[in-house]
């Protein structure tokens, strides 16, 4: 199997969050608390602290197993692949909700009038081409991007903080701790689970020694990283970030230096648009990966293109329209993710070591 070295993992696993983060998180902290949002990435870091010890115990209990193959090995070939199907379900959900919500931002920034499914059929074919090309040229993707996106963010952070407030920010919890419980649950939940379908990536990382750690160091930098991003939204923006559906973009849009520079947030809509794309590749990936261990396919390249038009077309079938996607994305994936990709992998390492306890051959 293609390796990626252990660089190449990180920076997936940072846009893996970050691709979308970005754009959803601001927005969905801002429906439950406002000042206090800057506090809720620390519950993101404890989310990630836990989908990182699960990852660790499913690999040491399954080692050099990915995430199919240890389903198998607990359940059994044909039990173990009624769950490797139900994940390649989810897979696709989850795909064609990423693909939809890239498609609803490019109508919302750049083409208002163009059809979304036209929008999304666009997207899909180059995203659907680099997954063909396998995992080595996703992750020197993420190689080459990473740094580039690093410098420009932390660029129009610098010049946003020109329009900042810090009175938007005060007083500190002065409605409990509610509101901020409330406004975590999609951070500590749907977004860092998404680090265990990693686990379908463990044989291209040499057995996944370092697993854990690298997710840790993931989890850590995007905690101080939202922290500081959603400080600045809100000193920034105040109480109107609660309407506003891109709230990042409106503070880099809001950027003047002297008589010429302005409308910065052509930057961020570039940068979302590539993140975005590196995500749902690696959504794509894991897809066809497990197309392949599932039904025993030789390659995944003979999957590639149908899993990506079966993306294109559930991504027009199952969201409608942009209320129907945030609605789905804040309010639903905490529990369709957490059964998904957290019960499943502790069910089947309890099975697992039930059975070897018990003498049970696997």
């Amino acid at each position: 199997m293609t390796q990626i070295s252990r660089l190449q993992f990180v920076y997936l696993m940072l846009w893996l969050i970050l691709g979308t983060g970005i754009v959803l998180l601001p927005f969905a902290i801002a429906q439950f608390t406002i000042r206090d949002g800057w506090i809720v990435p620390v519950f993101f870091f404890m989310g990630t602290a836990f989908a990182a010890g699960v990852s660790v115990l499913f690999i040491r209990t399954f080692p050099n197993q990915t995430l199919m193959n240890g389903l198998e090995t607990a359940f059994g070939s044909w039990i173990g692949r009624l769950f490797g199907i139900w994940l390649i379900v989810w897979f696709l959900i989850a795909s064609s909700m990423l693909l939809r919500e890239l498609s609803v931002f490019v109508e919302n920034t750049a083409l208002p009038k163009t059809p979304l499914y036209i929008i999304s059929a666009t997207i899909i074919i180059p995203i659907a081409y680099g997954v063909f090309q396998g995992l080595e040229v996703l992750g020197r993707l993420a190689e080459f991007l990473t740094p580039i996106a690093m410098i420009l963010a932390f660029s129009l952070a610098l010049v946003s903080l020109q329009n900042v407030d810090f009175s938007h920010l005060r007083p500190v919890l002065a409605n409990g701790w509610t509101p901020v419980l409330r406004a975590a649950v999609l951070p500590a939940t749907s977004f860092p689970f998404e680090f265990i379908f990693a686990l379908q990536f463990v044989k291209a990382l040499r057995g996944g020694k370092t697993f854990g750690r690298d997710l840790m160091l993931v989890g850590g930098f995007l905690s101080v990283a939202g922290m500081l991003i959603e400080g600045i939204v809100i000193s920034v923006l105040g109480p109107a970030v609660t309407y506003l559906p891109i709230p990042v973009g409106e503070v880099v849009r809001g950027v003047r230096i002297g008589q010429f520079v302005e409308r910065l947030d052509t930057i961020y809509a570039m940068g979302v648009i590539a993140t975005m794309a590196v995500k749902i590749s690696v959504f794509l990936y894991a897809m066809i990966s497990s197309l392949q261990d599932v039904f025993r396919l030789p390659t995944t390249k003979n999957v590639t293109w149908p899993a990506g038009v079966a993306v294109w077309a559930a991504n027009v079938v199952f969201f409608h329209n942009a209320p129907e996607l945030q609605e789905f994305m804040v309010y639903t994936t905490p529990a369709y993710f957490g059964f998904s990709l957290v019960v499943l992998p502790l069910v089947a390492i309890s099975v697992y070591r039930i059975k070897r306890t018990v003498g049970v051959k696997p």
